[in-house]
């Protein structure tokens, strides 16, 4: 499983995210946490310092004990997620309305319109949040709209200018 996290979720979501909102401040951001010795050294220890019951990070939390509050140290999870589901109600409304209720999503017929229509109004009225399932149809529209200018995916992001430039015409 770590090895699983090491090249997918941090690679392709936590370190992107922490990126991304650094440069975006213009900030440099170091993860020391993350220097490839020590991550060698820990993933070669036995499951039982890592993890206690529910415990994770069961190693790190005992050796920094005495230096953060018991409060910080052993506070629920926060999560660094995107707020999608505000977004799609508030600033990206129309452009989510566009890809789910438009023509070239209409005209793939892979889609139930009905079933997305429905989606759609429970998530706009705070009924269901379906953020990531139409995060995908906005995505997949994003694709659709690409392939049918003849964008090939193997471009580099830079010559294909900026995804929301291209998929709001």
């Amino acid at each position: 499983m770590q090895y699983l996290d090491l090249k997918t979720y941090l690679v392709g979501d936590i370190n992107t995210k922490v990126d991304r909102a650094s440069m975006a401040h213009a900030l440099e951001v170091r993860e020391p946490l993350m220097d490839h010795p020590l991550v060698e050294w820990l993933a070669s220890l036995p499951p039982r310092l890592k993890v206690r019951g529910p415990e994770g990070k069961w190693l790190l939390k005992k050796a920094m004990e005495p230096h953060l509050p018991h409060e910080i140290m052993y506070r629920p999870k926060m999560g660094f997620a995107v707020p999608l589901a505000r977004w799609f109600r508030g600033p990206l409304r129309e452009r989510v309305r566009e890809a789910v209720l438009g023509a070239t999503l209409a005209q793939t017929g892979y889609f139930n319109a009905g079933a997305l229509q429905r989606m759609l109004r429970d998530h706009e009225s705070g009924l269901r949040d379906y953020s990531s399932p139409l995060w995908t149809v906005l995505m997949f529209d994003a694709f659709l709209r690409n392939a049918q200018r003849g964008v090939p995916a193997s471009e580099p992001a830079s010559k294909r200018g900026r995804v929301a430039e291209r998929v709001a015409v």
